[in-house]
């Protein structure tokens, strides 16, 4: 198989050696037969001590191992800015993407290859969510087989609303477009509970049994403050 690029959108804002560990991780743990592409999607960080912007940095360190690199600035207008302006420039180069924030830590070897056989097959499966699956209604779904094993295809109509949203996921560019823009200038924490009750971000959502356990952290959250705390067009 033709392993197509897969674009890596990282999530943004001050916590530059977090984010410096964050990409350490996934260039010692991912793999992947095809190319990587890294996008820095920084939400007007202020620049490092010695005046490099902070975005440029995070883009020096990626092209220290993904085969091209890229960056946004959504210039303090919030996480939904941040990913709008992220998505405008990954989906002109892939057709499979991995949003992570920059404090999620790769805790051990992850293989993409069957994740986007899966995406890219006709398994009903756009959207692969890799941190553990938390919830506080009742999440259905149903089995089914795919190139990376058992996955959990989720119910769109689940009691539960954060049936896409919650940690690191593996989605197409056309899962991406058809839930749409994300709101801007409100905190994180809102924007991804507007984004999970559109119909879009609740179908073709799967989460991969045989990858990663119930009660497992593929990634870890190494970060002291969440990146949801930040409120857009906050300096602090």
């Amino acid at each position: 198989m033709d392993y197509p690029p897969v674009a890596i959108m990282l999530f943004t804002y001050r916590r530059f050696s977090t984010a410096v560990r964050t990409l350490g991780a996934l260039r010692e743990n991912l793999r992947y037969s095809g190319p990587l592409h890294v996008h820095i999607a920084d939400d007007g960080s202020p620049p490092l001590l010695d005046g490099t912007p902070h975005g440029e940095a995070l883009m020096l360190e990626a092209a220290k191992w993904a085969a091209s690199v890229s960056r946004t600035d959504s210039e303090q207008h919030g996480y939904g800015a941040s990913y709008n302006r992220a998505t405008q420039v990954t989906h002109e180069i892939a057709e499979i993407l991995l949003p992570l924030e920059d404090d999620w830590e790769l805790q051990r070897p992850l293989h993409l290859d069957p994740l986007v056989e899966t995406l890219l097959g006709k398994y009903e499966v756009a959207c692969i969510r890799m941190g553990y699956v938390g919830y506080t209604q009742e999440l259905r779904g149903r089995f089914i087989p795919t190139p990376a094993g058992q996955m959990l295809l989720f119910d769109p109509l689940s009691p539960e609303p954060h049936v896409f949203a919650g940690h690191a996921r593996l989605e197409t560019r056309q899962f991406e477009r058809s839930v749409g823009a994300w709101p801007e200038m409100v905190p994180a924490g809102a924007t991804e509970f507007e984004v999970s009750h559109r119909e879009a971000a609740r179908r073709g959502v799967a989460w991969p049994l045989d990858v990663i356990k119930p009660s497992e952290w593929l990634f870890a959250h190494i970060g002291a403050e969440a990146y949801n705390t930040h409120q857009p067009g906050s300096e602090s």
